[in-house]
Parts: structure tokens; sequence; C-alpha cells
């Protein structure tokens, strides 16, 4: 008999709830930031460049025997990276699984998927699928340095199916963690160049993809930052629960038995800089403790009441991720 966890995994490739990677060469993509081979790095007509901080932002495959490979030719680029003029961070992150409470599906099915790809990808159902975030101080310095040209020579080492990877540029509309909301220029410019998700944290990372028209930017903006507050601030057991516990003032661990969970370690929303086909694409990028902390804050009313004041601006997506750090070099 199949046993369950297999059943969804198979159920979810049937569907398209892994489509974020696996079927993104459909420029409807199902929410992805960026569909495999888009190129989003330049301003189109009437765009100018950003200001500020930006990231430079790339999802690509490779199969499992090149896997070493590619990560030693990572490390080298980030520490040529790091000798660049405005350099602030780099990171690299394994999609592992895929978040099912971002759908809102019923609870019994939570954190289902948290390693469907990693599993398909030891049975050879699915190849590796990366991300790699590289945080410059300004859009300048990061056309200077040479990364768009060096990431795309590393592709080439390895075939057809790298060679098919999408790439973008972001800027962040705000961030956060345990200790405060960062929404100045210089405030999140100092968040790029400290990310805490070191390999050796073990820490979660969640990545959700959406879309909305251009026409919606600035509120979308608004909205989605209040929600972020609400996301980086919010805990259970919480004051007033019957089982609050001020020994715990972060919160307690989720599971899959109850709907506890601690605060976000830190939390990002990234905005494409460019909008090429009339759309803004948006990475909402979080750290967590675990899988089954980011599922249970899903659940909390407090949460799904800010998210449904966005839901109405979004034309694609959620698709949400989850992902485990590779490597992590700051600034």
């Amino acid at each position: 008999m199949m046993k369950r966890r297999d059943f969804m995994k198979n159920a979810a490739l049937a569907m398209g709830g892994l489509t974020l990677a696996s079927t993104m060469a459909d420029a409807s993509g199902m929410g992805a930031a960026c569909t495999l081979g888009s190129r989003n790095i330049e301003p189109g007509k009437g765009e100018k460049a950003p200001k500020g901080a930006v990231t430079y932002y790339t999802e690509f495959k490779i199969w499992i025997p090149e896997r070493e490979k590619m990560v030693a030719h990572m490390e080298e680029l980030g520490k040529k990276l790091r000798k660049k003029r405005g350099f602030l961070s780099l990171s690299l992150k394994n999609m592992v699984g895929d978040s099912t409470m971002v759908h809102n599906y019923p609870t019994n099915l939570k954190a289902v998927l948290r390693t469907a790809y990693l599993d398909a990808a030891k049975e050879n159902s699915l190849p590796l699928y990366y991300s790699l975030f590289v945080r410059f101080k300004n859009y300048h310095d990061l056309m200077r340095s040479g990364v768009i040209k060096d990431f795309e020579r590393l592709m080439r080492e390895f075939g057809d199916l790298s060679e098919n990877y999408s790439e973008g540029v972001y800027v962040t509309v705000s961030a956060g963690d345990r200790e405060r909301i960062y929404l100045r220029p210089r405030e999140i410019e100092e968040f790029l160049s400290h990310q805490v998700d070191d390999p050796i944290s073990d820490l979660v990372t969640v990545n959700n993809h959406v879309a909305i028209l251009k026409k919606d930017r600035e509120i979308f903006n608004k909205k989605s930052t209040a929600l972020l507050k609400v996301a980086q601030e919010t805990f259970r057991p919480a004051k007033g629960d019957y089982d609050y516990n001020p020994k715990f003032p972060y919160g307690m661990p989720g599971s899959y038995q109850n709907r506890h969970y601690r605060r976000a370690v830190t939390t990002e929303i990234l905005q494409s800089a460019f909008a090429p086909d009339g759309k803004y694409h948006y990475l909402f990028h979080g750290t967590w403790e675990s899988v089954f902390d980011h599922e249970n804050s899903h659940i909390d009313p407090r949460f799904r009441h800010h998210v449904l004041a966005i839901l109405p601006y979004i034309v694609e997506g959620p698709i949400e991720p989850f992902y485990k750090t590779t490597i992590l070099l700051n600034g």
C-alpha cells in the first residue's frame, strides 16, 4: 500500500502543486517569481534603475551527481564577490519541499509536502532545485560586479538543464527580525548584510512567490508590510491563551499535534525592480526554526486576517517552497 506521504507527493506532482520549478516553462507559471529562462535584470521602456540595496535572484536546476561540483563553484564565486564594491551577502538555498498551509488546505494535510522535492530528487524523479540570493548596496555595484556573467558561465558547465534558469533584480520593500522591523534604506542595507540562516543554524527558509498588476504596487506594498509585521511579531501560545507561558516569550515549538509556533526569525518582502510584463513579482522570504512553526502561523486568525487584505491584488501564486541553506556569506 502506498504510504500517505508518498501519495501526497505524487498527487502534488500530478496536479501541479510542485509547479514552481518543474513546470515553470509555462509563462502562466502558478505564481513563479521568474519563469525559468526569463531575464528580468534591466529597466524596460519608461523604467529606471532602482534606488538602494538590491538582490540578484536566480532559480536553477541541477542533477544530484553535479551537486558537489556546483557548490564548490558557488563558494568560489562568493569569495570573488565578497571583494567587490558594495557586496552585502550571498546565500544559496536548496528547495526541499512545499507549504500546504499557504493554500489553506485542511490542517490534517499540514506539512505533508515538507520534503517532497528532496524526496523526489533522491528517487531520480526530479532534479535538485536551488535559489541564489546575491545582495549589493545598489544596482550599479551589482551590475559592475560581474555576477550575472559569472553565473551564466557557471550554469553552462552543467548543460541544458541548468542553462534554462531564471534571473531577476529585486528591491527589499520591508524586512524584520525578532528585534525590530526595517523600513528605511540604511536599515534594510544593514539587514541584508547580516543574514542569519547559516547552514549550521538548521533554520528553514520559506520563499512565497506571488505577482500583482503594476498599477497595484503602492497599495500592495503597504498592505504586505502590515502582513510582514504580523508574521514577525505573532506567536502561540500568546498572552490570553490558556497555555501561555512567560518562559517562552517567542512562543513554543510547533508540531503536527498542536497549533503552537515560535515567531519568525526573519522576514523580508522583495519586489521585482522591473515589470516588463505589466506585473511586479514578489518573494515573501523568511526564516523559521521549523517547518511546523511556519505552517501553524498560517492557521492563526491574526495572520489570516492580513492575508485576506492582500489576496484581491494577487494575480499569480501563491507558491511557497521550503529551503535549507547550503551557503551563506555576509560582507
